[in-house]
């Protein structure tokens, strides 16, 4: 019951926006689309006030914002109960109760969120909730500055407040259902460029079953990214809704707010949507050069919800400019010879599959060549051809963003793109005459891709990404009661790439789960841009990646890292209990389910 007032807590500010700002005559998908994310960008913009203004997030704060937004909420049901609600919100309910369940099947095997990127999603949002509030840096558990995108840990950090769900535990539970919110943002999208809610809910349901990703994420652990392509959907929505009924002004604040969301989501939803406003400008200075009249004030209502965004989070992008320019390098190269790499473009396909995705993006080319010849969606075409063609490992590089990180989020416009060309293939074959038939064939083909995508996605999450299990949790909970707050943990070790190491097991775990330090501290280390201590953890990775027995290197290492115990797993990494059986100095004082802990005396 808790967990589920937590939800219904996390989605108060967007059902306040909708019932005083929202526009009623939307659907039920096109509503619930706009409050979660609208109601993300609230908190997350609520995380960076309180950080301007240096106050701390504490429980009575927390108790007078909720009070504040079922106020809202209340006032704003007896004023607008009549024109807010509609028999679609059943179905749209219906519809997020499905993407909810799937994707929470997923999901099923997991007791930690998984692979890498998930340990320092949970140590950030760890570090939220001890700090009350966003943190300038995430000592004393890595050094450095804080300055990235935080809208998914702000989120989270709330609801596990809330739920009273450990940070690892509400990562997993509030991730999977930020998946299936992807689904409903997506139908936000195609309805607003179809104007159709059969193309909306293709899109939709495309998404959700038919297409690898999002719903590989939860095998990556992309959560930050997850969070962006369920914003930033809405928020690209909600710009050809400003685009087409900019009557009312006070509604534009639905976009300045999904503009801020997005832009503290992720820095690549942020350069998408930065990409489909430009394209939009593009077409809007053809259109007028065409007719030999500009209206400007089109352009302003276009630009300026955007810019008004921006300037909310100004000042989280002063600190992401200030403190990134030593570690990231903005720039554009062409690599000659990267488009002849066959694994590249097996990964490629990897990435924008399966079977089913294929035929996704077979339907969005059709979709996009005929879009490009009406006027109100050649602008989604435009952007979607261009993030297709960069996502082909061709070379291209407009750093930090590589190409497969375009891939990543091509189900996007593609689904989009393959709903409006199955509806404008079936309008080809359409005749009065025979009707049936043609819908009929065509219905059979999205239920075998959906059917078959599913199939194929059934088991999404990768076995070799999974680092931690139920032994590992046992365990680390033993070293949270046993052992003191300042004990230094040795964890065998693997390269990753850039020259870093990460754990190999659920030892990469007792960072953020503990607070515990531990060779390699998730791989976010790099990130506060302390060189010093960068070279320190590879120095010592690379030395943890390379011992097999209680040797001499064993014991430099130990005098170098001040370790006092060791965390182990058997069958994972270099150093293995069998071969510290009889070394002086070591105790054994835990030992289940392969997983063991050592005292070094």
């Amino acid at each position: 019951m808790r967990v589920a007032l937590a939800f219904v807590a996390v989605c108060l500010p967007g059902l306040a926006w909708w019932l005083w700002l929202g526009d009623h005559k939307q659907d039920g998908g096109e509503a619930l689309a706009r409050i979660f994310a609208v109601s993300a960008s609230v908190i997350t913009l609520g995380a960076l006030a309180f950080y301007t203004v240096r106050l701390k997030i504490t429980p009575l704060a927390i108790g007078l914002l909720l009070s504040l937004f079922i106020g809202l909420v209340l006032t704003g049901l007896i004023h607008n109960w009549k024109t807010a609600f509609n028999k679609t919100w059943l179905i749209a309910l219906v519809m997020l109760a499905i993407f909810t369940i799937w994707r929470i099947w997923q999901a099923r095997e997991l007791v930690f969120p998984n692979w890498v990127d998930s340990q320092h999603h949970v140590l950030i949002i760890r570090k939220i909730i001890e700090n009350g509030g966003l943190p300038s840096t995430l000592e004393p558990y890595l050094p450095g500055p804080f300055y990235y995108h935080f809208a998914f840990h702000a989120v989270t950090a709330f609801f596990s407040a809330l739920s009273g769900l450990a940070p690892e535990r509400a990562v997993l539970v509030l991730g999977q259902v930020i998946n299936a919110c992807v689904g409903i943002s997506v139908y936000a999208l195609a309805k607003a460029i179809g104007k159709d809610w059969r193309i909306g809910a293709m899109a939709a349901f495309f998404v959700t079953f038919a297409t690898k990703m999002p719903g590989y994420y939860l095998t990556w652990g992309r959560y930050t990214l997850l969070m962006g392509v369920m914003i930033l959907p809405v928020a690209m929505a909600e710009v050809m809704h400003v685009k087409e009924n900019h009557e009312r002004w006070w509604q534009m604040t639905g976009l300045a707010l999904l503009t801020a969301g997005t832009l503290l989501s992720h820095y690549f939803a942020a350069f998408l949507l930065a990409l489909f406003l430009i394209i939009l400008a593009i077409l809007w200075f053809a259109r007028s050069l065409k007719a030999k009249h500009f209206c400007w004030k089109e352009l302003i209502w276009l630009a300026g919800p955007p810019l008004a965004g921006l300037v909310l989070v100004s000042r989280w992008y002063w600190r992401v400019f200030r403190y990134s320019l030593g570690v990231f390098h903005p720039g554009v190269t062409l690599s000659a010879g990267a488009a002849g790499d066959v694994n590249q473009w097996h990964y490629y396909w990897t990435l924008v599959g399966p079977y089913s995705g294929y035929v996704v993006l077979a339907l969005a080319l059709i979709g996009a060549l005929a879009s490009l010849f009406h006027q109100k969606t050649r602008g989604l075409a435009l952007w979607g051809l261009l993030v297709a063609f960069l996502a082909l490992p061709l070379g291209l590089h407009i750093a930090p963003f590589r190409s497969d990180h375009f891939a990543l989020v091509l189900f996007l416009p593609a689904c989009c793109l393959a709903a409006l060309g199955l509806e404008w293939a079936s309008g080809l074959f359409r005749r009065p005459w025979q009707p049936a038939g043609i819908s009929a064939g065509f219905t059979a083909l999205v239920a075998f891709m959906l059917i078959f995508g599913a199939q194929q996605t059934w088991n999404v999450v990768n076995p070799d990404t999974i680092l931690a299990d139920q032994a590992d949790l046992a365990a680390l909970q033993w070293i949270d009661v046993h052992t003191p707050p300042d004990a230094r943990f040795f964890i065998n070790t693997t390269p990753w790439g850039y020259e870093l190491y990460r754990g190999v097991d659920g030892g990469a775990w007792i960072v953020p789960y503990t607070g515990r330090w531990s060779l390699t501290p998730t791989i976010f280390y790099p990130f506060g841009g302390d060189k010093a201590f960068k070279a320190q953890m590879i120095a010592w990775g690379e030395k943890a990646a390379n011992l097999k027995t209680c040797d001499e290197d064993f014991w430099e290492l130990v005098q170098e890292a001040d370790l006092q115990y060791l965390y182990l797993r058997e069958g994972k990494g270099s150093l293995q209990t069998a071969a510290l059986q009889g070394c002086a100095g070591l105790k054994q004082l835990y030992s289940a389910g392969g997983v063991s802990i050592w005292l070094i005396e």
